[in-house]
C-alpha cells in the first residue's frame, strides 16, 4: 500500500489566463437551487420551493426539465449522473435516516440501494461512473457498489470517511474523525492512497473526479469562514470563487465543465455552470466565484 501527501503551498490566486464562461442557474419559482452532478448535456440537482426539497434533471440542449421525486420520500437529492442513471439520497422529515437510490431516466424507474444485512441502512450515494456507484454510510464508512457487489472501506487517515466521486479505478473522498470538526481529502486508486489537503485549511473535501481532474472545496478557519473551491490536475491547483458571492461549492465535473452552487450576498443559493474552452486551460485558471451558507445534509 502506497501513501502520498499533496498540499497546497500557497493560497493566493494567480491572474486569470483562460477565458471562462460561467452561468448562474435557478429553478423558476424556487427559493434556493443547487446543482450537484453533470454528464454531457444533463445536469442534476435539487431545489426548495418553499415547502419541500425536490430533485431535478435538466438537459441543457433540449431544455427539457423534469422534477424528480422518489415515491414515498419527503425529500429527494439527486447528486450525480452517468449514462442516464441518476444517484442520490432520499429521506423522511421525521427521521434522520437516509437511503441511497438509483433512478434510470430512460425508463423512469426508481430503485433503492439497500446495503447487505448487518450494515446500517443509513447511507448517501454521492457519485457514479458507469456501473460503479460510491458514497458513505451513517456510521462513517466509504463504499463502492457495482451491481449487487458492495465494497466497504475506510481511509487510513481518520476514523471515518465517505467516497464522493469516482472515475475509472480512481475514488476521491473525505476523511474525518468522528465528533471532531474539519477533516481532509483522500484519493484511492486500487491499493494506493493519496492524502489530498489544502495547506492551512481546516477542511478539504474532494467532491468529484474526471480523469486527472479533481474538484472540491476547502475552508480556512472555523465554520463561519467562507468556503472556496478548487481544481487539482495532479500538479496544479486552481481556486474558484464565484463573483459577488460569499462561498463556492464545486460538486461535479465532466470534461471542461464544472457545476456547483454559490450564495449571493443575501444568502440565497444558486446553481452555477462553469465552462472552460479547453480542458488544458484548467491549470491556468484563477477565477473569482464565492458560495453557499444554506447547507443540505449531504454537505456536512
Amino acid at each position: 500500500m502506497k501513501f502520498l501527501i499533496l498540499s497546497l503551498l500557497a493560497l493566493g490566486c494567480q491572474s486569470a489566463s483562460a477565458q471562462l464562461n460561467w452561468q448562474s442557474f435557478d429553478v423558476p419559482g424556487a427559493t434556493a437551487t443547487w446543482i450537484d452532478g453533470i454528464d454531457g448535456e444533463n445536469i442534476v440537482g435539487s431545489f426548495y420551493d418553499g415547502s419541500a426539497t425536490k430533485g431535478f434533471l435538466y438537459n441543457r440542449q433540449t431544455e427539457v426539465f423534469n422534477i424528480l421525486q422518489a415515491p414515498g420520500a419527503d425529500w429527494t437529492l439527486p447528486l450525480a449522473i452517468s449514462n442516464g442513471t441518476v444517484v442520490g439520497s432520499i429521506g423522511s422529515n421525521t427521521s434522520y435516516a437516509r437511503n441511497g437510490f438509483a433512478y434510470y431516466s430512460g425508463i423512469s424507474s426508481w430503485s433503492l440501494l439497500n446495503p447487505p444485512q448487518g450494515v446500517q441502512n443509513d447511507l448517501e450515494t454521492y457519485g457514479i461512473d458507469g456501473a460503479n456507484i460510491v458514497g458513505g454510510t451513517g456510521s462513517g464508512m466509504s463504499f463502492v457498489l457495482n451491481g449487487s457487489n458492495w465494497s466497504f472501506f475506510n481511509s487510513p487517515f481518520g476514523t471515518a470517511s465517505s467516497a464522493e466521486g469516482i472515475s475509472g479505478s480512481k475514488v476521491v473522498g473525505r476523511y474525518y474523525n468522528i465528533g471532531v470538526n474539519g477533516g481532509g481529502g483522500y484519493i484511492k486508486e486500487n491499493d494506493d492512497w493519496t492524502l489530498l489537503n489544502v495547506a492551512g485549511a481546516t477542511e478539504t473535501v474532494p467532491r468529484d473526479v474526471d480523469g486527472n481532474l479533481i474538484i472540491g472545496q476547502y475552508r480556512v478557519g472555523d465554520w463561519s469562514a467562507p468556503t472556496r473551491s478548487f481544481i487539482f490536475d495532479g500538479s496544479n491547483w486552481t481556486y474558484l470563487d464565484a463573483p459577488s458571492a460569499k462561498s463556492t461549492w464545486a460538486y461535479g465535473i465532466d470534461g471542461n465543465t464544472i457545476v456547483g452552487s454559490y450564495n449571493d450576498t443575501s444568502d440565497v443559493s444558486h446553481g452555477f455552470i462553469l465552462t472552460v474552452p479547453e480542458p488544458s486551460a484548467f491549470s491556468l485558471l484563477a477565477v473569482g466565484f464565492s458560495g453557499l451558507a444554506m447547507m443540505r445534509r449531504r454537505r456536512s
